[in-house]
């Protein structure tokens, strides 16, 4: 007979995912991880499988939640490079609330396990839905034969204010830095 869970599977995925954010994959251990969850060592391998494929299903969540919120505010306004500085403010915004200076989960994922032939995959198909959505904003429009390069130019900037963020804390930087990096469109 099967075992009655006796915790919420998504609740502990989503306090796993902080876990994760704060410290990284290597500096969590199963025992912070079994602690932060209040389960025991059956339950984490028998819901879980393992923390790395824990720390798997942690990734793709973020990523859901980061594509929604990405269409979202790419949604909020019709002109592409409104929507463009949009997202830079925003996602600033967003970086800079985070009173723990967490910064990116997906950025700081790339930095801590880029060699890891799954995570690099994984970070490669995130970063290709991004650029083209990106992308996508720019197919109309008198950019459209440079969309490749201002997709990755956006995607290259906003993950600077990802990891700057973690201790630059000033917005007026952010802010400074966002208006330069619009003049592209200004040409």
């Amino acid at each position: 007979m099967p075992r009655v869970k006796l915790f919420d599977e998504q609740r502990a995925l989503g306090q796993a995912l902080q876990l994760f954010w704060e410290n990284g994959f290597e500096a969590t251990s199963l025992s912070d991880l079994t602690n932060e969850l209040g389960i025991g060592k059956g339950s984490f391998y028998d819901t879980f499988g393992s923390k790395r494929m824990l720390f798997d299903k942690c990734l793709s969540m973020y990523q859901s939640i980061s594509m929604e919120t990405l269409d979202s505010i790419l949604s909020e306004k019709e002109d592409p490079v409104d929507a463009i500085g949009n997202l830079l403010d925003k996602h600033t915004q967003m970086m800079l609330m985070d009173s723990g200076a967490k910064g990116c989960f997906i950025a700081n994922s790339t930095s801590e396990l880029a060699d890891d032939g799954q995570v690099r995959e994984f970070l490669i198909k995130h970063n290709q839905l991004m650029r083209d959505k990106i992308k996508a904003l720019f197919i109309d429009s008198p950019y459209a034969e440079n969309a490749d390069v201002i997709a990755d130019l956006v995607l290259t900037h906003i993950t600077g204010i990802s990891v700057m963020s973690k201790f630059v804390r000033n917005p007026d930087r952010f802010q400074s830095s966002n208006e330069i990096f619009m003049k592209i469109f200004a040409v």
